[in-house]
């Protein structure tokens, strides 16, 4: 049967549209289920993830209402006030996890059809029936724990609070899997997404092939409207997964896509506050503790154990007048400048920054955060770098006080020490602090002292000058007997590092070891010489020191048999 042209174009113009409108149809068919699986992504997968967070808070915040209610029925007067802000807050946080899981089991009701999708929304029922489980029996024991420690039964509550802790524990390795299993949901829902948006870019690919301009404006609005605000939020996905907290979804369109762009800034502030705080939390704490001592939760490193450290004091000498000179505000700008400078010297040689006493500073080195045999050579470039921070502190200080004139004349007295501490988390039950004591930590605060006595700035123990001969520049100042000690110690100043020492410093140094032999040998015109010498040319500390102990040692002998040690009467 013979057809003419016309019917032959008709006819190919009528398949080409039926072809067109067969891929249409398809490609609607995908774009229905991309905003299918764009709407579960906003309104169940995101949500849930969103849950699966809040009842994370939430068990913190009901553990931080439990700590506080232990710790203030411990108290001798409890504060009711705080009791009842905090059995709020407890009970308050008790009925948002219930709720939160149960709301979590709700929306699990029935099962997404893929199978991966499937498995994951299992476990993830398995995991709330799992943590409801475990929340149950521990909101028991720790209002158990509670009404003891209420009633003064401190051993039973001792007890129970173990039992406590290991609920909390479980309950966040719980809520931690959940948050996971959670997020990958997303992950999947979004990967789907993903693909249904690149069936629908074929799709329109092949409409543009077979419907030419129509089919090329169909995709082009397709891929416009549709594709680019998928892509865009994939961008900001990766950008927060990469650890920037600052993505941020620009104007969607009001749909499913939009809804979703919503729901993920909500989530990346959320990660932004959390991010804040624990930056907050880092600096009242060292970093490094946490991650080599808390964390870990080695039994011997949290219940504490003897090793050896090097421990250092750093004393503000002139504070009270810089007290007396500003306002309250005023100082604390002046003396948290003052920290940072000798906080910094401190942490860029591996050292950490134990505690603030007033103006002074405790710090320590030691295993797990340097090797042993660093820590000594360590504490002393911390200890000279403070005396260069020292100069540019002073630089600084008339800006910093808003003076020209009359400034204080401020210096620094630093004391140092190696030797055997006992390290470990101490304090109470509620209150702990991982930090180091014993005989040393002593030591260490005498010498600081010590320098006001020898017009000295940095001393360190004989331990110590063993540890760094090799690479330090020392003179021995004295031996002595601190007030409680039978056994003398070596005092020692820290001079610079080795190949650092200037030719008068040498030289000084020469003539103390001179001037210390003859003194110990009780050869007092010679030793008063020689410390006379050094006054006169080098205003030194120590011989001064010693000239106005030789007229009382020449009035009270020594005898025979002498050891050179001075026994000291105060701290």
């Amino acid at each position: 049967m013979k057809h003419s042209i016309a019917l032959k174009i008709f006819a190919l113009a009528l398949g080409i549209i039926g072809l067109t409108v067969v891929v249409a149809i398809l490609t609607n068919i995908e774009v229905i289920g991309l905003g299918r699986d764009v709407a579960t992504v906003a309104r169940k997968t995101i949500p849930l993830a969103s849950r699966a967070a809040d009842l994370n808070e939430a068990g913190l915040f009901r553990r931080v209402a439990f700590e506080r209610l232990y710790r203030e029925y411990g108290e001798a007067q409890p504060d009711q006030e705080t009791i009842k802000q905090a059995m709020e807050n407890f009970e308050k946080n008790t009925t948002q996890v219930y709720e939160l899981s149960a709301q979590i089991r709700d929306e699990l009701k029935v099962l997404p059809d893929d199978p991966q999708e499937r498995e994951l929304a299992a476990q993830t029922r398995e995991l709330v029936r799992q943590i409801e489980s475990s929340f149950s029996s521990t909101t028991d024991i720790a209002r158990s724990t509670l009404q003891a420690r209420k009633a003064g039964d401190r051993a039973k509550a001792k007890e129970l609070l173990e039992f406590t802790f290991k609920g909390q524990a479980e309950l966040r390795e719980l809520r931690g899997k959940l948050q996971q299993v959670t997020a990958q949901m997303a992950e999947i829902s979004a990967v789907s997404a993903e693909n249904r948006k690149n069936r629908v870019l074929i799709s329109s690919s092949a409409t543009t092939l077979l419907a030419v301009i129509l089919g090329l404006g169909a995709a082009w609005m397709i891929s416009r409207n549709m594709a680019k605000p998928v892509l865009d939020l994939l961008v900001s996905t990766r950008r927060v997964q990469g650890g920037d907290f600052s993505a941020h979804t620009g104007k969607l369109p009001e749909d499913e896509i939009g809804q979703l762009g919503e729901n993920f800034n909500l989530m990346v502030g959320e990660l932004r506050r959390k991010a804040d705080l624990q930056k907050a939390i880092g600096s009242y704490i060292d970093p490094r503790i946490v991650e080599k001592v808390i964390l870990p939760g080695r039994p011997e490193d949290v219940m504490g154990q003897k090793r050896l450290m090097t421990v250092l004091f750093t004393d503000l000498v002139g504070f009270t007048t810089l007290g007396e000179n500003l306002t309250a505000g005023g100082l604390v700008h002046v003396i948290n400048r003052y920290f940072t400078l000798m906080s910094e010297c401190v942490q860029k040689e591996k050292g950490i920054i134990d505690k603030f006493i007033g103006d002074a500073i405790m710090a320590y080195w030691g295993p797990p955060f340097i090797a042993e045999e660093e820590q000594g050579m360590a504490a002393c470039r911390a200890a000279l770098a403070q005396v260069e921070a020292l100069a540019r502190f002073r630089v600084e200080l008339p800006d910093l006080m808003g003076m020209r004139k009359n400034l204080p004349l401020i210096n620094l007295r630093i004391g140092m020490a190696t030797g055997e501490v006992v390290v470990g988390n101490i304090g109470s039950e509620t209150a702990r602090s991982y930090t180091v004591m014993g005989d040393t930590v002593n030591l260490a605060s005498r010498f600081e002292s010590a320098n006001t006595m020898y017009g000295t700035r940095i001393l360190i123990s004989e331990e110590t000058r063993r540890m760094v001969e090799r690479g330090m520049e020392t003179r021995e100042v004295d031996m002595i007997a601190v007030k409680g000690k039978s056994d003398p110690v070596g005092i020692y100043e820290l001079l610079a590092e080795h190949g650092k020492l200037k030719p008068e410093v040498e030289d000084r140094r020469a003539r103390s070891e001179q001037a210390l032999g003859a003194y110990r040998r009780q050869d007092w015109p010679v030793a008063e010489g020689l410390f006379r010498e050094m006054v006169e040319k080098y205003a030194d500390g120590p011989a001064k020191t010693f000239l106005e102990r030789i007229p009382f040692l020449k009035k009270n002998p020594p005898g025979a048999g002498w050891d050179g040690v001075w026994r000291m009467t105060e701290k």
